[in-house]
């Protein structure tokens, strides 16, 4: 299913309240069951699906996504009053007008000034995470934080590019940016008060912009939102906000949390889970229809990658033996059998996807060919993955396969919780890094350049873990940014293939597939076409 992503031209639609879901009752508290503590809940740091999907509900932004659960995506204005006004027709001047009504947790407006700010601290060069599309548009440089530096080193100098007038706000950037309205979609826009920024605690308690509030939040244990009774439905067009609470607890790894929601004793019945059904339970939601019909299932944007990290594994003939030697059949079972054999980086959701596979050994790889390229050298790599059940034994059975082709895994568990930190470090000491990519908005441009363009390699928050860095795909990024919609589709599909057959930097393992699981209790879910995991904004508690 391909995406299709689209742009309100009525400002009509960016009006709230959210159209009603049949059926739907007001009240209870929603229950997630979750293996880690979230990387990040500071908005202008967070890039992980967990987290983006559960600060939907607490970070609003200028703009956000109405949906169907059938890959229909239509971008509206959220704090914005429509999705965004190109002042010129150049998309180089983008204005945005804030709608009235809007207040923080504690009953403050929301102003232009607060959006700003929010902005402003994502060019911090110490946090080195979150999206990095508005701040290098702005400046017109991969190296954004050379010169403006963020409120708290560069204190009183304006945000390039960047000014507030009242409930006004105005993107002025030196090159045409045309997929702006998308780009604000993303937590980067969420307004944060300065006289509330705890800086590097905001983490644990961010200032509520949406209908939930955090009420408590003991770290790696537990986090309960409750209703913000300062946001008003009425500006709101994409959340219900049906439950009282929603409740987050952390320490319950996937098997445990699908087991007990599967049993739907009294207490979990409005419990739900953000990963996959593992294999071990698979076969208990589809023996029981009424647990099947339980169960929110279908493709995604995401692929997962063992990124090959370039600067430590130099050797091409090593990077293309990793690549045939890959047996994508064993490891998907290892995930239960719901994702999809996946050769390219580019996800076949994205418009211009081409099936092609350059390292062809089959669906069990083709250790023979490896050891060929090899030529008889021993290769001994590192290995990193979050410490938790699943990715734990999807390392052992890597370690397994990569066996057969004579090439041996020196496995390496990271803490789940600062594990981007750690492999998007520049210089760190891993050969191999496990991590998955799904499109920000349904186009390749959000998924090459920020993957694999040399320039964005910076000291800390690296999307790129290859630390990949050819000029000649650095040329053809920027060649490809200045082609119009149609044009540029299948000219990133090919860039794709060029950049696997010509230097290997990674091993697309898997077309990501969800299989996730909620409570008898719980209706009105579906599994979003943005951030891949069933949506919040429009669940409540069956009476």
């Amino acid at each position: 299913m391909v995406q299709t992503g689209t742009i309100a031209t009525d400002p009509a639609e960016s009006q709230g309240p959210a159209k009603a879901v049949e059926g739907a009752t007001k009240g209870g508290v929603v229950k997630l069951l979750h293996a880690a503590e979230f990387e990040h809940l500071d908005p202008q740091k967070i890039y992980v699906s967990d987290a983006l999907s559960m600060a939907t509900q607490f970070a609003r932004t200028l703009t956000g996504y109405k949906e169907d659960g059938k890959g229909n995506l239509k971008l509206v204005g959220d704090l914005a009053t429509n999705a965004g006004e190109d002042v010129n027709g150049d998309c180089k001047v983008w204005k945005y007008t804030l709608k009235d009504g809007l207040k923080f947790e504690d009953g403050t407006p929301i102003t232009g000034a607060d959006v700003v700010y929010g902005i402003s601290r994502s060019f911090d060069p110490d946090w080195g995470v979150g999206p990095t599309y508005i701040q290098q548009w702005l400046t017109g440089a991969v190296e954004y934080n050379t010169t403006y530096k963020g409120p708290f080193k560069s204190p009183g100098v304006d945000v390039p590019g960047l000014k507030a007038d009242g409930n006004v706000i105005t993107f002025t950037f030196p090159a045409p940016a045309c997929e702006t309205p998308f780009a604000v979609a993303m937590p980067t826009s969420a307004p944060v008060p300065k006289a509330k920024d705890t800086k590097g605690d905001y983490d644990r308690k961010p200032v509520s912009s949406g209908p939930y509030m955090i009420k408590e939040h003991a770290y790696d244990q537990f986090i309960d939102f409750v209703r913000n009774p300062n946001w008003d439905p009425a500006t709101d067009p994409i959340r219900n906000a049906y439950p009282d609470g929603i409740r987050v607890e952390f320490g319950i790894d996937a098997e445990t949390g699908a087991n007990r929601i599967v049993a739907d004793a009294a207490e979990d019945q409005t419990a739900f889970i953000w990963a996959n059904v593992p294999a071990a339970v698979l076969s208990k939601t589809t023996s029981d229809p009424k647990v099947k019909e339980r169960v929110k299932a279908g493709a995604s944007q995401y692929v997962e990658y063992t990124w090959i990290n370039t600067e430590r594994v130099k050797d091409l003939k090593v990077r293309q033996a990793l690549n045939y030697a890959v047996d994508r059949d064993a490891i998907i079972k290892v995930r239960g059998g719901v994702d999809q054999f996946g050769s390219t980086i580019i996800s076949p959701t994205i418009a211009g996807y081409q099936n092609f596979n350059a390292y062809d050994g089959g669906q069990t790889g083709n250790p023979e060919k490896a050891k060929e390229l090899l030529g008889g050298q021993a290769v001994k790599l590192t290995y990193a993955f979050p410490n938790v059940p699943v990715r734990q034994q999807m390392a052992a059975k890597a370690k397994e396969v990569y066996a057969k082709a004579g090439i041996e895994l020196v496995l390496t568990p990271l803490d789940p919780a600062t594990y981007y930190d750690s492999v998007g470090t520049k210089g760190n000491q891993y050969d191999l890094i496990r991590g998955g990519w799904g499109a920000d908005w349904p186009s390749a441009s959000t998924v090459i350049p920020a993957l694999l363009d040399g320039r964005t390699i910076r000291e800390k928050g690296n999307q790129n873990l290859a630390y990949f860095n050819e000029d000649e795909v650095n040329k053809e990024i920027d060649r490809i940014k200045g082609l119009k919609v149609a044009e540029a589709a299948p000219a990133w599909a090919a860039l794709d293939k060029l950049i696997m057959e010509k230097y290997a930097p990674l091993i697309p393992q898997y077309y990501i597939g969800n299989y996730e699981i909620t409570g008898s209790k719980i209706g009105g879910t579906y599994l979003s076409d943005s951030y891949g995991h069933m949506t919040l904004n429009s669940m409540f508690v069956k009476p």
